[in-house]
């Protein structure tokens, strides 16, 4: 029987339920292999060993250097999309950006225009904690809210009310605290979103938190899919693990079923935007017809699904334009062109002017 090791940490819970998604896959699908759990800084061992197939926690410290040489089929997930992937090797990576997506589309039905993010000292450097950052910024841009930018603040001048998406459970539990210090009602005045659904910090909290659920279970189960389909097919997959579950507690106000579609559809768009994607890719990935795909798009933004892309193409074109010195059709290729003609055309018909243009434009002004 071939042997499957596992290089994750079985005292940390998060862990543990990846363990038990890729253990339930493995009968699911009624894979033969023995599946060993070992320790990531046990390198001698790990390399007396023949494994014939290796899933290790890429954010573990050090853990690149216990999987050089160690098996031909090896898949690392991580919690953000940072750094590079070794060489052949598959991947999944949770997608941050579908996160804040999930909870800023809740404050979107519950009418709520002024929107923020909060992050505890703990969280506040780690990467996830940045790129969850940089989407909740981008989505909220994206749809029309007003950025609150610090929320300490908000909550001393009373600026209210606010939705507030919040790095982790930590940061949501600390930010309940917070309110409750000041005497601002909650979800009231404050409406709190946290992530990732974390058993003991809702445990800790005064009142049930209101989480988007990042469910490891559904990780180990994608690893499993992912390592065996580069093995059938004999080539590397990067996949992104995203999460569509807002879990209401007591520091949300709605109740309202999110638009999952147009969430995932979104998140895909943002994340693939660059490489040229068509509308059927999108359909596909959100199982819809195009038609409703539309219907989406124009109920919530006004815009069809073409138009929605067209859109982050053009922003991230312009924002291209002005920061770096990059060649135009670097820059087209860069956000999903094939080259610098279908740029222009875009720019030509949207904002009626070139890239040249719009570069030299906004040089003129800022001197």
């Amino acid at each position: 029987m071939k042997k499957l090791l596992l290089l994750l940490d079985s005292m940390i819970y998060f862990d543990r339920q990846v363990l038990k998604g890729i253990q339930t896959k493995t009968e699911e699908l009624s894979l033969k292999v023995e599946l060993h759990l070992e320790s990531y800084t046990d390198t001698n061992y790990l390399r007396s060993q023949k494994w014939d197939y290796v899933i290790a926690d890429l954010n573990k410290p050090n853990v690149s250097d216990a999987l050089q040489d160690l098996c031909l089929h090896t898949l690392v997930f991580r919690n953000h999309d940072g750094g590079d992937i070794p060489t052949g090797f598959s991947s999944v990576t949770v997608d941050n950006f579908g996160l804040a997506d999930t909870a800023l589309q809740s404050f979107k039905n519950s009418g709520y225009q002024a929107v923020g993010y909060y992050t505890s000292q703990q969280d506040k450097d780690a990467q996830w904690c940045l790129e969850r950052r940089a989407g909740f910024t981008q989505s909220a841009q994206t749809g029309g809210f007003t950025i609150v930018a610090n929320i300490e603040q908000a909550i001393a001048n009373k600026d209210f009310p606010i939705g507030v998406y919040c790095s982790s459970d930590r940061s949501a539990r600390k930010l309940v605290n917070l309110c409750y210090r000041n005497s601002v009602s909650v979800p009231e005045q404050v409406s709190i979103i946290g992530t990732d659904y974390d058993d003991t910090e809702r445990m800790l909290s005064s009142i049930p938190l209101s989480s988007v659920a990042l469910n490891p279970v559904e990780l180990g189960k994608i690893c499993i899919e992912t390592l065996f389909k580069s093995v059938r097919y004999k080539k590397a997959y990067q996949e992104v693990f995203s999460s569509y579950e807002l879990i209401h507690g007591r520091t949300t106000q709605s109740a309202l079923k999110l638009d999952t579609v147009l969430v995932k559809a979104e998140s895909f768009i943002r994340n693939n935007f660059h490489r040229n994607i068509k509308i059927k890719q999108v359909t596909e990935y959100c199982r819809v017809s195009r038609k409703t795909l539309d219907s989406r798009f124009l109920d919530n933004y006004g815009e069809t699904t073409h138009q929605f892309i067209t859109k982050q193409r053009l922003d991230r074109a312009k924002h291209l334009l002005v920061s770096t010195d990059d060649s135009i059709d670097a820059i087209a290729k860069q956000c999903g062109y094939p080259n610098q003609c279908y740029l222009s055309q875009v720019f030509s018909k949207l904002l009626r002017t070139t890239p040249n243009r719009y570069r030299q434009q906004t040089e003129d002004k800022a001197s």
